[in-house]
């Protein structure tokens, strides 16, 4: 019993000292998660935090969003814009300036200038969080977001693996907030973020085949939540966010930000054909920025990572966003 007790002191010593030496060597500290019964997770309020990858800052506002603060009222002379998606809106590995939501909010307020409005100010939300699918998007829109009146809604991409939504049943809600309440306790050691987020995930990332059937059906893990036609599914939710968005007076306007592999696809990519013909059917914008991001291709995403796209990749997303939309106001 002392030998195991000493054993285990001295373990405990070790893995202090490996903490705090991990926290001075700057890991620990990500971005912590709020359990929801209906979104399932969102950010959590009043936050500062870093990302996962190139450890760049992050400021969580009171409303659970990226950036600066704001007033759930808008005050007037602002043109609002909400913007949605998952990690590649959120800003995987980006500083907040560098995404694409900020540079379009001020390449949008220089166009206001310009145009002689100088009275209107342009203010941006960031509403992007990672993993989120197209049915937690709709969902916090409706039940959050409307009421903030934005004038413009911003519909990036979604998570297509993870189709979580309203319509599935509350006893998994309740199973997946245990989830999430763990990887928020985990989430808080420096010694987790090295050792699983940051060494392990290189080993996951190569031998990620292994451990994630192909077919999103064939995974046994979230097979009750996967959707029998996703494609249907995702149409639905794209569908029910332009519907809310044009119902309190916001125009939506839908992008499609290409996987690398997406670039040379010889086929439609489904999601792409959805949002075209959404487009068409609400009379909204579709930015899509397949040829601008084919010109730079890898080039154009951060480093080993074929989905999020660099400081440069979000400059050409928000100047194609500039460039398709008429503005209202």
């Amino acid at each position: 019993m002392q030998n195991l007790a000493l054993f285990a002191a001295v373990f405990l010593a070790c893995a202090l000292v490996a903490e705090v030496v991990l926290r001075l060597m700057g890991y620990g500290n990500l971005e912590i998660y709020q359990p929801d019964l209906k979104l399932y997770w969102r950010l959590k309020p009043d936050q500062d935090c870093y990302t996962k990858v190139d450890r760049r800052p992050v400021h969580i506002n009171s409303h659970g969003t990226r950036g600066a603060e704001f007033s759930v009222e808008k005050p007037p002379g602002t043109v609002r814009v909400l913007s949605l998606g998952d990690s590649r809106t959120f800003g995987w590995g980006l500083k907040e300036r560098e995404t694409y939501s900020v540079e379009f909010g001020r390449l949008l307020q220089e166009r206001l200038k310009s145009s002689g409005a100088t009275g209107n100010r342009v203010e941006i939300i960031n509403a992007g969080v990672n993993a989120w699918s197209f049915q937690q998007m709709l969902v916090f829109y409706r039940d959050v977001a409307a009421a903030w009146k934005p004038d413009y809604v911003l519909v990036a991409e979604g998570n297509l693996w993870t189709q979580f939504s309203e319509k599935n049943s509350p006893e998994f809600a309740e199973k997946f907030m245990a989830r999430v309440r763990l990887k928020n306790l985990l989430r808080r050691f420096a010694l987790y973020h090295y050792v699983v987020e940051v060494k392990l995930n290189d080993f996951y990332a190569r031998h990620r085949t292994k451990f994630i059937p192909v077919d999103p059906k064939q995974d046994a893990l979230f097979k009750e939540q996967q959707q029998s036609d996703p494609n249907t599914a995702f149409r639905e939710a794209i569908e029910g966010i332009c519907q809310v968005a044009q119902t309190n007076g916001a125009v939506p306007v839908l992008l499609f930000l290409p996987r690398l592999d997406e670039l040379t696809a010889t086929s439609q990519v489904p999601i792409r054909a959805i949002k075209q013909d959404l487009a068409a059917r609400f009379q909204t914008p579709l930015v899509d920025v397949t040829g601008e991001i084919a010109r730079g291709g890898k080039a154009l995403y951060l480093d080993a990572d074929p989905v999020h796209f660099n400081a440069e990749g979000n400059a050409i997303i928000a100047r194609k966003i500039v460039a398709s939309i008429r503005l209202t106001q």
